[in-house]
């Protein structure tokens, strides 16, 4: 007999269509047997505490049903619970771009991916935390987080109203284009060792592998390998040059151009700036708007993940 399990939903993910989609996987879960809850978020922030609070008060089974930024949200709210060794959480992806939910290979499709939470299998994956002078607790992640032109991009999208998906990250690229980042100067540091100077337009630190919507930033990254999969620019990309770093990462491609990007692998990743100025995201949520030192850490197979 399995204990209660929640189900956090963000209802205005995907423009409002996912509340229509959490009434039928709560009908088919609950038809299926299982004991089920809903909590809905009532704005940023939320999904966080009522994860949090629901481990306080016992619950274990925790399902974010809503984007990347609830399942970004709800892996905080286990991650700083003393309980999260007992949590498992599940994901019923319903958002605009559904990255790390495509990353870990669960269905789009809402009943497959309610089949994965009946089916009761987890596997271990490992989670990212990055601090700054902004978040000297840590900020959790699972899929990535990006400095420089990538998180401009993605907080652009995120102003979108009408407009979802990967429209909404091409529609926000050229109004990017327009004015693209200068770049930053700064040292990049993995694991302790070298120190790498660079002026570079962005820095992607990856568990997984895609980020807003199709972009593959790390095709070859696993979410359960202990490791980080870092990718830098090693020069300024104006124009049609910037265009073309972007179809790069569409393909998947630039990990085998050596001559404009580097990608490494490492547990560790320091970053300086040479002043506070660089944009950062953790999962497509907001982490810094213009910060200067961050360091990210991976916490090797510490979540339990329905998959």
């Amino acid at each position: 007999m399995r204990n209660k399990t929640l189900i956090i939903t963000n209802p205005n993910a995907s423009k409002g269509r996912a509340l229509k989609k959490e009434e039928a996987v709560v009908r088919y879960l609950k038809k299926k047997g299982l004991d089920i809850s809903v909590a809905f978020t009532n704005g940023q922030g939320h999904a966080e505490k009522l994860a949090y609070n629901a481990l306080e008060d016992g619950i274990r089974d925790i399902i974010a049903l809503g984007g990347d930024g609830t399942v970004n949200e709800v892996a905080n709210g286990i991650m700083h619970s003393p309980y999260r060794s007992e949590a498992r959480m599940g994901i019923i992806p319903t958002g605009r771009g559904n990255d790390f939910a495509w990353c870990a290979k669960i269905p789009s499709d809402i009943y497959k991916a309610a089949d994965l939470i009946l089916d009761g299998k987890t596997r271990k994956i490992d989670v990212g935390v990055s601090f700054s002078d902004e978040h000297r607790d840590g900020m959790y992640f699972l899929n990535g987080t990006g400095f420089g032109f990538e998180p401009m991009v993605n907080f652009k999208a995120m102003e979108y109203k009408r407009v979802n998906g990967m429209m909404s990250y091409v529609l926000a690229f050229l109004s990017i284009l327009k004015n693209p980042p200068e770049g930053y100067s700064l040292t990049l540091q993995l694991d302790g060792g070298e120190k790498i100077r660079l002026k570079t337009q962005q820095i992607s630190v990856m568990n997984g592998i895609r980020m807003g919507s199709s972009f593959k930033m790390a095709p070859p990254a696993k979410i359960d390998d202990g490791l980080f999969d870092v990718m830098y620019t090693k020069r300024i990309f104006k124009g049609f040059d910037l265009i073309k770093l972007v179809l790069a990462f569409l393909r998947g491609d630039h990990v085998e151009d050596k001559d404009r990007f580097g990608y490494v692998r490492a547990k560790r990743v320091d970053i300086i700036a040479d002043k506070r100025e660089v944009e950062c995201h953790a999962d497509g949520e907001v982490f810094s708007r213009s910060g200067k030192d961050f360091s990210i850490e991976i916490l090797e197979k510490t979540l339990s993940l329905f998959s």
